[in-house]
């Protein structure tokens, strides 16, 4: 009975904002997924931080929902920490203030004092989330089997965009897995020697399913480039750190951060680098992360039979597909941002036409790709205020030589992957 009670819920509340004509689509949607609560204010933050996947009205007014998420008590805070934790709140901390620095559509962060003086923040679920978040996806889900029966909806996979919705929400939902996320890139920066770049350090002993306590690091916000360019702090700098990161996570470590966005991302005074929630990762198998790797490099050197070879190797595109003629037509959509062999397009332009040859050809985009699309898009928009001068393909590629060069095993690879699929 439940699932009935919140399917005519969420039927309600869509067809009660749908009804205000007078208003724009986007913003419609928009107070609806409020509306309904966690899950779908989830999902509309998704929508707002993948600009390029949609259209730039939608992600702008999406983008609000970071902002209007309300807090829950801090009595409720302390509940839970206590029944996560198995142990009175006053054993955990020297003191655990009520009011929450950050709220969000999973948890909330309040700051705190162990007993050793070490200043930690601790996030802290949202109380009775399992219950609602269950029902919801369940709900979607039913949506998506009827969207799945209309060929035009149906181009877009619902039932496969739910799933992958649902398993990255209950991933995130699990503060374990964020705890083992942090630690492992702690450990990549550490083992590859990067000075400049940081990830809080967790208190093992104060992590649960609904309860995650780290390292405190106050800085300055990501969007704030008056305030880093105050500190002279290299705003260039910071953004190239900010694609090698991605890139080097892929091509290596088959590990990067998923949810890349100034709320995710403080400055220190020396220019550290200070990476938050994982939540979202990019976690590759050898061979995911190696037909990734291709077709990245294939995008940024305009290889559009390459591109091609990486998604068959996804398992991406139909076997009725006629590969050639596919590279064919991404050749007759790129062709405008080409002049001289150079790419004159911004990122997001050229992710817009991809995803326009994917539809055509009824290509399942990856899971990986979206993701790390999500995260270069991001970028790419931050460099418009922290270096609007740098050409971000341009970057990529000249990470690409120079990770080729200090790794030549890799280069090696890639090449005997590209040729195996041929």
């Amino acid at each position: 009975m439940a699932i009935v009670r919140r399917g005519l819920t969420v039927g309600t509340v869509f067809t009660r904002n749908l009804l205000r004509r007078s208003e724009p689509l986007p913003r419609r949607i928009k107070d609806a997924f409020v509306a309904l609560g966690p899950t779908y204010v989830k999902l509309g933050q998704l929508i707002a931080s993948s600009p390029g996947l949609f259209p730039p009205e939608w992600a702008q007014e999406f983008g609000v929902l970071r902002d209007q998420v309300p807090p829950f008590p801090g009595v409720e805070a302390r509940k839970i920490i206590r029944d996560e934790l198995a142990m009175p709140i006053s054993r955990c901390f020297a003191d655990f203030d009520d009011e929450p620095i950050a709220a969000a559509s999973i948890g909330q962060v309040h700051p705190a004092v162990l007993k050793d003086g070490t200043r930690v923040v601790v996030k802290v679920q949202r109380p009775n989330l399992d219950a609602q978040v269950r029902d919801d996806i369940r709900a979607m889900r039913m949506l998506a089997a009827v969207l799945d029966r209309i060929p035009y909806t149906a181009i877009a996979s619902p039932k496969a965009v739910v799933d992958d919705f649902a398993r990255t929400l209950e991933e995130e939902m699990d503060y374990r897995l964020e705890a083992d996320n942090m630690e492992r890139m702690r450990s990549i920066i550490e083992e590859t020697g990067i000075k400049d770049c940081r990830v809080p350090r967790v208190h093992l002993d104060l992590v649960g399913k609904r309860v995650l306590t780290m390292e405190r690091i106050d800085g300055i916000r990501f969007h704030d480039v008056d305030a880093m360019r105050a500190a002279d702090i290299d705003t260039a700098r910071l953004l190239r750190m900010g694609v090698q990161t991605v890139v080097e996570g892929v091509l290596l470590h088959g590990f990067f951060h998923g949810d890349l966005h100034a709320g995710n991302i403080v400055v220190l005074e020396d220019g550290t680098f200070v990476l938050f929630d994982f939540g979202i990762v990019g976690r590759l198998t050898e061979s995911v992360r190696t037909r990734l790797a291709q077709y990245l490099i294939a995008v940024t050197t305009n290889d559009y039979e390459s591109m091609v070879r990486a998604l068959r190797a996804f398992g991406s595109i139909p076997k009725n597909v006629d590969l050639e003629e596919m590279a064919l037509e991404i050749q007759r959509l790129y062709e405008p941002f080409i002049k001289d062999g150079v790419v004159v397009a911004q990122l997001g332009e050229l992710m817009n036409t991809m995803i326009r040859s994917m539809v055509k050809y009824k290509v399942r985009i990856p899971r990986e790709l979206v993701l790390l699309s999500k995260q270069m898009l991001y970028l790419e928009g931050a460099a418009r205020t922290l270096a609007p001068e740098i050409d971000l393909l341009e970057e990529q590629q000249v990470i690409y030589a120079s990770l080729m060069s200090k790794y030549p095993e890799l280069g090696q690879e890639l090449i005997n992957a590209l040729s195996a699929t041929d």
